[in-house]
């Protein structure tokens, strides 16, 4: 018995090796396909309460629809004119914006090091190593941003699906139910709920705190005193939807723009130390308040879902890594056989040292 349950293990293991390796080749080379569809089903869950309201009162869902995607756009569409105008009248002024850059960045090391000898900071090497090293994130977010070919492609495709996934609900719904069994149904439809519920209050809980950001960093930096305050504090709280990368180069891109535009000196360290205590506000009270407890993931495997994704995805990758590996967890918890790989990507994992013997043993039947 034990060579046949050996080989049956090594068989399973194989199996799975061989089709987490056929979707990752999937999810690499069909992204530009893959996208637009992982994006409109998030989108259409998150707008399918508005739909319902207005379906309600509307006889053709087409027009529920339409007006669900207005409600939507309209915000982007204004915000995006604002953006196009400062935007204009910032990159007029960047070659004094360099020049003033180069002398504000040799008066701050030259102030570090006369206050720390011992560092020795060079200010060509350091200015070197800067510029390198901004090129990356930033070429990043501009590959993410700027490339208007792709994006409106990707743009339009996510719209067109997000019509039909909203114009045929109830029919993709009732085909993902019939494909279990007639006992399994209950609890694949508790799972549809949550992931749905999910979906929308991480969307929603995402875009509240992006303009609960937004609008206290344009007044940190308008107190302040620094130029184009709404577009710089509004521009870093919409990068707080990017984690890390855009943390950081929502605090970076003002700070630079203070040290190479402000009037007195005291002005970048102001906002590098507003942003410093806005970002611990932020991470510490308004998303676990507002987005709550419905993205249940552990650090560490938030991490891995950001890296692996953004190395098949890029920037999108980045953005959809949170929701994605939290759809995957409550899929994983619905299933007995899964439900420790599950447990395994909770917050609380560091508190239950002791819940996978206690499952193990139910599974098996063993004494504990």
């Amino acid at each position: 018995m034990t060579p046949t349950y050996e080989y049956s293990s090594l068989h399973k293991l194989s199996q799975a090796i061989i089709v987490t390796i056929g979707v990752g080749w999937l999810l690499y080379i069909g992204s530009a396909l893959i996208l637009p569809i992982v994006f409109a089903i998030l989108l259409a869950v998150f707008l399918f309460p508005l739909e319902k309201i207005l379906s309600k009162f509307l006889k053709w869902r087409i027009l529920s629809i339409l007006l669900s995607f207005i409600a939507l756009l309209l915000p982007f569409i204004v915000v995006t004119i604002l953006f196009s105008m400062q935007l204009i009248a910032i990159v007029d002024s960047l070659p004094s914006i360099g020049q003033n850059l180069e002398s504000g960045f040799g008066e701050l090391v030259d102030r570090i090091n006369s206050a720390i000898p011992f560092l020795k900071l060079d200010e060509g090497q350091l200015m070197d190593s800067g510029s390198k090293s901004l090129e990356g994130p930033l070429s990043f977010i501009g590959k993410g941003f700027i490339s208007t070919t792709s994006f409106l492609a990707g743009f339009g495709m996510t719209i067109l699906y997000t019509f039909f996934l909203l114009y045929y609900r109830e029919s993709f719904n009732n085909f993902i139910l019939y494909q279990f069994e007639k006992d399994d149904r209950p609890d694949i439809k508790q799972a549809l709920k949550e992931i749905k519920e999910t979906i929308q209050s991480y969307i929603g809980g995402v875009g509240i705190v992006m303009i609960i950001l937004s609008v206290l960093n344009s007044i940190g930096l308008t107190l302040i005193g620094i130029d184009y305050a709404i577009f710089w504090g509004t521009l870093a709280g919409i990068l707080a939807i990017v984690p890390f990368i855009g943390t950081l180069l929502g605090g970076l891109l003002p700070f630079l723009y203070a040290l190479s535009t402000a009037d007195a000196r005291w002005q970048p360290v102001a906002v590098l130390l507003y942003y410093l205590m806005i970002q611990q506000v932020e991470g510490n009270f308004i998303t676990p308040k507002v987005v709550g407890d419905r993205v249940d993931i552990n650090p560490l495997f938030a991490i891995i879902a950001i890296v692996f994704l953004g190395a098949f995805w890029g920037i999108s990758g980045i953005i959809l890594a949170l929701p994605i590996i939290s759809i995957l967890k409550i899929v994983l918890d619905n299933f007995e056989n899964t439900k420790s790989y599950a447990l395994l990507t909770s917050t609380d994992l560091g508190e239950k040292r002791g819940i996978f013997k206690k499952l193990f043993a139910q599974q098996n039947q063993i004494p504990k």
